[in-house]
């Protein structure tokens, strides 16, 4: 066995002890989780609530698993791929990585290996499983190999984990409801019985006390009102084997399989004829003998009875158990299929349903093969409709009569249609198997059936048409002229020359147009081409949230619109980050940053989601969410609504709803998977699901709010530079007139005032098929449906999102690339080794860091647990904050000036170069970016909801030429002062004590006293 320890050493070849585990405690996963473009399943991190950190999985199906063990009280701690197991087996070397150690408080420890059921009675997989499965054993140990659990049980589970974390409840109402006696009550009751507290804060507490299974209920039935509450624990039903089914090779066809030892019998009815369609079915025998597969293995049907529960069998299975069944899971559950050996009707015959060959038909062939069927009825019946009750004047007439023989009315028929009777009896034929399809003549002429509207083309010609515009999908587009040219040589060098007719240049045409249907290769362009050409073949699947903040989606996409560049006053790219909960659409943080995004920037966009940017001052009420998030029709604080005193007119009152997201989807990119944001999410409680590489459907509710947005709003503001270079206008970045902070304020009011109540074609209630929802009324379904979970109202809860930094604290502080740092709240713990452990820690402190402010940096003393700001040594001198990049860049262009600059005269070189605006490389104006950008949001008046230039933002600033406009905008900023070197001491200047006294002068009242 071996081991991967927290500092990257790897113990191998270790005896594998029968007693003890403390030897995980310090593990980390054999492997980290690989991604690779093309793949198809989904890896991420899972906050559990036993480890109290994240646990990695390779699947949703591991994902399952975690689930089941973090709901298990049992359980007290799951890692993951813990440890590599080698040993020889036959004489070979064999190694196996298990999916998770779960260690137990009252049983060994369990090995669980996760594979889908259907994978277990493969060969190879049985046999790794098998030898891996006795090794287990053979130590004392548990050993588990998990797949699909029941849809019911698993969909309750991903609703109560929801519930999981902690701190995030009322300990005093939980209290209450454990107080009070529920037991026998049902779910709904529960949710009610406790009228003076809200019912989304009541619902809420009740399903954390079901999580931690204070109450118990039935989890084998979705979740509704008519649960009972019960006393105990809860039993799952799960889906862990302990034994592993019998290896089955997969015939190739139903012939490889042996009838011989078992009777199989089988009743078929099954059409003849060579055309039309067919409407006839079969049936196959379940009886003793009958041979069914069961969970990937075959079993034999012994027996059949009938019991209190209904009809039951005993079936044996491969080595020779015996156990019974229910005939209705047999036939109606899908974990069992009937193997039949014998001819019958299947679903891939090649010939068409009646319905689909009916519709083919034109009018006129239509109503030939009715008047058809009509001739038919009545040589059998003797009535043209079939039935005596249609009859109609005249019918029947006597050479048709039933009482005539057969054969005479057949001589009738075909001398009165001039036909002949062998025609008739074939009609005949084909009218008593299929009705009126088996009447039409071969069906429409569609060329071969298979290569839908290319008519009689060549198959060949055809897939090698396709096989060259398949090589064109990473390569520039090609033309359908270069395509035919190619095609011929290419076959006449596969099939040789002659062998395959060319069509003519008209026809090729046409039959590329028809190919382009399936492979798009000429008409749009070379990207929107690879992404087609990637999709997956059967239908999307996608992530399916239950509750408000199960899913966070996060982004960040290119504005097509230019914003003004404060420094400079030139157009710059824009960028904008936003957080949107999947299960409502409601858009919880946002943030425009230039040029690039950064860490700090994903960071601070969660952040809003658990504490919003407050709303502007005459934003409209629809537009306002109340201060603790919740929608007015929910609940309302009467403060939330109440004008401010100090300036009447102003309401409380924020821009998004707040809410505890429980697992954040991302991308790829370096600001999302860095370890900032990771941290952040460990911290918090949030579990991390990475999308697909190059896969913009796993993202694709976020994805449409950017087309939305680009369509509804910036596509109407001056600057907009379109999706591509062909949409662009001739000089877009001559109307640049926003700022960046404006930019963020105007679409932040529009997302408020039009996004969140304008309803969506994707927010559905299954229950209520066709009710329209907004983004607004779908957060309020959600929270009447799974309660609220209040957000931390904790001021502090800010420094969380920073990034934290590991530091010693020397006697005269912190210092952090080559910035020291001082305060108060390091007084006691100067010089002190921390007593924090890891390969991250080793005796150091952690500090909070904001890299767009590096004047402060904050610490939290662990004895009072509160935050203490601690001061750059050079932040006095500023007068504005300096981010991390700008200091570094700073001092590389201070150290080509000067032979030993300060940090001092370092930043006032950088700043006296920005404010003259010369020579400024990509990397000073990224940074001069940052740095200008404000924080704060923009105040913005009155709006029309459904006009983008009727938003105040928009209009007040196109329309700043009017007098009471511009009695509304903000006061200039001061121009920056010259810079006059270092700040002075005392001493340095002799003609300082020369000066004018002033009532600020520190010797003032010294020379007064002299």
């Amino acid at each position: 066995m071996s081991l991967r320890r927290t500092d990257g050493k790897i113990d191998e070849d270790l005896v594998w002890s029968t007693t003890g585990v403390d030897v995980f405690e310090p593990s980390m996963p054999w492997r980290t989780f690989r991604w690779r473009y093309g793949q198809k399943h989904y890896s991420g991190m899972y906050w559990s609530s036993t480890m109290h950190d994240h646990v990695v999985y390779e699947s949703r199906l591991e994902l399952t698993r975690l689930l089941y063990a973090d709901f298990d009280q049992d359980v007290t701690a799951v890692f993951a791929q813990p440890f590599l197991l080698s040993t020889t087996v036959d004489g070979r070397q064999r190694r196996h990585v298990p999916d998770f150690l779960v260690l137990r408080e009252r049983d060994v420890p369990l090995v669980v290996d996760v594979k889908p059921r259907h994978l277990l009675s493969r060969p190879k997989v049985n046999f790794a499983l098998g030898w891996a499965r006795e090794v287990v054993l053979s130590r004392g140990w548990g050993f588990e190999v998990w797949s699909e659990p029941p849809e019911a049980e698993l969909a309750n589970l991903r609703f109560l984990a929801g519930y999981r974390r902690g701190w995030l409840f009322d300990e005093d109402l939980l209290a209450e409801i454990r107080a009070t006696d529920l037991y026998g009550a049902t779910l709904g009751e529960a949710f009610r019985i406790f009228p003076r507290h809200p019912d989304w804060r009541v619902r809420a507490a009740v399903l954390r006390l079901l999580w931690c299974q204070h109450f118990v209920t039935d989890l084998t039935e979705p979740l509704s009102e008519r649960h009972v509450l019960r006393r105990g624990r809860n039993t799952v039903v799960g889906a862990g084997q302990r034994d592993l089914p019998r290896p089955i090779e997969e015939p190739e066809d139903e012939s490889a399989l042996d009838d011989g030892q078992i009777e199989q019998t089988c009743r078929v009815t099954r059409s003849r004829s060579g055309g039309g369609g067919h409407v006839t079915g079969a049936a196959v025998r379940v009886g003793v003998g009958t041979r069914l597969k069961y969970d990937g293995e075959v079993v034999v049907v012994e027996e059949m009875f009938g019991s209190a529960t209904g009809n039951e069998v005993l079936v044996r299975d491969g080595p020779g158990r015996r156990f019974r069944l229910s005939l209705r899971e047999v036939l109606a559950s899908g974990r069992a299929q009937v193997i039949a050996a014998g001819p019958g009707p299947q679903a891939d015959d090649d010939r068409e349903t009646a319905s689909v060959l009916l519709a083919q038909l034109s009018d006129e062939e239509l109503a030939a093969v009715r008047e058809r069927a009509a001739h038919i009825n009545e040589v059998l019946t003797g009535f043209r409709s079939g039935s005596d009750e249609l009859a109609v004047p005249g019918e029947p007439r006597p050479q048709y009569a039933t009482t005539v023989p057969k054969l005479q009315r057949y001589e009738a028929k075909a001398t009165e249609l001039d036909v002949s009777v062998r025609t008739i009896k074939r009609w005949v034929r084909a009218f008593l198997t299929d009705r009126e399809a088996g009447l039409v003549r071969g069906g429409p002429d569609h060329g071969s059936g298979d290569m839908g509207g290319l008519g009689r083309a060549d198959p060949r010609w055809v897939e090698m048409a396709l096989e060259i515009m398949a090589e064109h999908g990473k390569d520039s587009k090609p033309t359908r002229g270069k395509v035919i040219r190619s095609v011929g040589p290419r076959l006449e060098a596969r099939y040789g020359e002659g062998e395959v007719k060319l069509p003519g240049r008209a026809t090729a045409y046409r039959w590329l147009q028809e190919l382009e249907r399936r492979l798009p290769t000429f008409r749009l362009s070379t990207k929107r081409n690879r992404d087609i050409a990637t999709r997956p073949p059967g239908a999307y699947g996608k992530l399916r949230p239950t509750r408000p903040g199960e899913y966070l989606l996060m982004d960040t996409t290119r504005l097509d619109v230019f914003a003004m560049d404060p420094i400079t006053m030139k157009w710059v790219q824009a960028e904008l980050t936003v957080a949107m909960d999947w299960y409502d659409r409601c858009v919880c943080g946002l943030r425009v940053t230039p040029v690039s995004t950064q860490s700090i920037d994903v960071a601070a966009v969660l952040f809003q989601t658990f504490r919003p940017r407050p709303a502007g001052k005459d934003w409209p009420e629809h537009a306002v969410w109340p201060d603790h998030g919740l929608p007015r029709t929910v609940f309302v604080e009467r403060e939330a609504l109440e004008q401010d005193e100090e300036e009447p007119g102003k309401k409380h009152g924020v821009a998004s709803p707040a809410l505890v997201p429980e697992a954040i989807v991302v991308d790829h990119g370096k600001p999302y998977i860095s370890e900032h944001i990771t941290s952040v999410c460990q911290r918090l409680g949030l579990s991390i699901q990475p999308a697909r590489i190059r896969t913009g459907r796993d993202k694709g509710p976020i994805e449409r709010f950017f087309r939305t947005l680009r369509e509804g709003l910036l596509e109407c503001l001056p600057g907009y530079k379109g999706p591509d270079l062909f949409s662009r206008g001739e000089r877009p970045e001559d109307q640049a007139f926003f700022f960046l902070h404006e930019l963020e304020a105007i679409i932040r009011e529009w997302v408020a005032d039009v996004y969140h109540v304008r309803p969506h074609d994707g927010l559905v209630d299954a229950h209520v098929p066709g009710l329209r929802l907004s983004p607004a009324a779908m957060f309020e379904h959600g929270v009447a449906r799974a309660g609220y979970i209040e957000v931390p109202r904790d001021p502090a809860l800010g420094f969380e999102f920073l990034k934290t930094e590991w530091r010693p604290i020397h006697h005269y502080g912190v210092e952090i690339r080559k910035c020291r740092y001082n305060g108060d709240g390091l007084n006691g713990y100067r010089g002190e080794t921390s007593p924090y452990t890891g390969p991250k820690g080793k005796g150091l402190w952690p500090v909070q860091v904001d890299p767009d402010n590096i004047n402060y940096i904050y610490f939290r003393r662990p004895d009072t647990r509160r935050w203490h700001t601690l001061q750059w040594e050079h932040a006095p001198a500023q007068k504005l904050p300096i981010s991390q990049g700008a200091i570094e860049l700073a001092r590389k262009i201070a150290g080509e000036k000067y032979p030993f600059p300060d940090d001092e005269t370092a930043v006032a070189e950088l700043l006296d170069r920005w404010h003259l605006g010369l020579g400024l490389t990509m990397t000073e104006r990224r940074l001069v970016l940052r740095q200008a950008r404000e924080q704060s949001a923009f105040d913005l008046p009155d709006t029309a909801e459904d006009d983008v230039r009727a938003l105040p933002s928009v209009a007040r600033i196109l329309n700043a030429t009017d007098a009471e406009e511009d009695a509304r905008e903000e006061p200039e900023m001061d121009e920056a002062e010259p810079y006059e070197g270092p700040v002075a001491g005392d001493d340095d200047e002799d003609d300082e004590l020369d000066g004018p006294d002033t009532d600020e002068d520190f010797y003032a009242d010294a020379l007064e006293d002299a």
